[in-house]
């Protein structure tokens, strides 16, 4: 498989070898946005700009080796887990931009329909090849959705892995690529087909952040980059980060009784608010009771906590909440829930090889959830393996998460990261 590198270098001064170079590792997603971004950090700074491009995945494999660089451009997990580790400065992170998945042909190729899962499938199937990168951001949306359509045996001996889908087509190496859209447009024998289908369509954030200790010149081209214009964005076939409706507030901003609801959080949970008490905040009393509602369902409850979390999870699905969804997948785990069975979770499918209490608990979420009530069934069911304070504490944690899901959605509070799968909304 032939490497796909490409590498900017721009020289600010005349003098070359008297300045200074900042040295930024960049995924190919972001690469059009560095070039439109370039001739202005140029104006701003007295640095050279040194650029290597490659998809995220490569460019931690390089970062784990001990390249040298001062920023990095890559997904907003891979930014997440080299801060945790400290490679990262945290404090420097911003986000970018997000970017969909698109199709790419080659110019003389007929377009195929994908508008709909319909479509795409019919498309998958009369393809003679397809390319997508093995370890990149677009694989694991495209895993899921041919094992979602039934066709995963059908792809894998159709696909032609590459370092660049849009470069493959391009070179007639495969008849479909696959990646983000903003890696398609501006490649030279390559056409972008069309979108995924908004039903399995994932939107990959992408961020930036500095090594520890970094620059002036390194904190100032991360900010520019995150105040791209949405001009700029759409041209490079990206889209602005929705914004939080009800972000965390300043601490100087707080009211009395803020600042009273914010506290008594601290002494009951012993550490800071964070996702939907944020937005809840702004009714500090809601705020408080909230709380104290979660202190009990989420640590006291009838249901141990492998099971408490599995309902949790089933809630956080039910409502395509991916905070939620983050906070919790990792908690689960760790309690004993299969990862097999929260993937087909997520995924929208009946897990297999579910345990006798997980099967009657997933279908009395299913049905509280799909029905609006239970079935005398699953209700005796219920009764009998868990009691009725067991069935009412379901029905609270389901309540209470339900309720945290729809003012996550509503503030649209930025999901945290934890490499778990992404949920892309049910069909119905």
């Amino acid at each position: 498989m032939r490497s796909f590198i490409a590498v900017l270098f721009l020289a600010v001064a005349v003098d070359a070898a008297a300045q200074p170079t900042l040295t930024v590792l960049s995924s190919n997603a972001t690469s059009e946005l560095i070039h439109e971004l370039a001739p202005r950090f140029k104006k701003a700074c007295a640095c050279e700009l040194h650029v290597t491009f490659d998809n995220s995945a490569a460019l931690r494999a390089r970062i784990d080796k001990g390249e040298a660089f001062d920023v990095a451009v890559m997904t907003s997990t891979l930014i997440s887990d080299l801060a945790m580790s400290g490679t990262l400065a945290a404090a420097s992170r911003k986000d970018v931009a997000r970017a969909g998945v698109g199709m790419a042909i080659h110019p003389m190729a007929t377009k195929p329909d994908i508008s709909s899962l319909d479509t795409l499938k019919g498309a998958l199937i009369t393809a003679r090849s397809i390319t997508y990168v093995e370890q990149g951001a677009t694989a694991v949306v495209l895993r899921s959705i041919f094992a979602k359509l039934g066709l995963t045996e059908l792809m894998n001996a159709k696909t032609v892995y590459s370092a660049s889908a849009a470069h493959a087509v391009a070179e007639k190496t495969a008849e479909l690529g696959f990646t983000q859209i903003s890696e398609i447009l501006n490649v030279p024998g390559a056409t972008f087909a069309a979108p995924l289908p908004p039903e399995v369509q994932v939107y990959t954030t992408f961020a930036a952040a500095a090594k520890p200790g970094a620059s002036a010149a390194a904190t100032q081209f991360i900010t520019m980059l995150a105040a791209t214009d949405a001009a700029t964005i759409k041209k490079v076939g990206m889209e602005q980060i929705p914004a939080d409706r009800l972000p965390p507030i300043a601490a100087d901003q707080l009211t009395p009784a803020q600042r009273e609801a914010v506290e008594a959080f601290r002494i009951a949970r012993g550490t800071a608010i964070s996702g939907p008490f944020y937005p809840l905040l702004r009714s500090p009393e809601l705020m408080t009771r909230t709380r104290a509602m979660g202190d009990y369902l989420r640590y006291k409850s009838a249901l141990p906590p492998r099971l408490s979390e599995f309902v949790i999870l089933l809630t956080a699905r039910e409502w395509t909440q991916q905070y939620e969804w983050n906070a919790h997948y990792p908690i689960a785990v760790k309690a004993g829930v299969k990862r097999d069975i929260l993937d087909a979770i997520a995924e929208g499918r009946r897990p297999t090889g579910m345990s006798e209490e997980e099967t009657i608990l997933y279908e009395f979420c299913h049905e509280l959830h799909h029905d609006k009530a239970v079935s005398d069934g699953t209700y005796a069911r219920a009764l009998k393996a868990f009691g009725e304070l067991g069935v009412v504490d379901t029905i609270g944690i389901t309540g209470y998460y339900t309720m945290l899901a729809m003012t996550l959605n509503t503030a649209r509070t930025p999901a945290g990261e934890s490499g778990s799968p992404i949920l892309r909304p049910l069909q119905r």
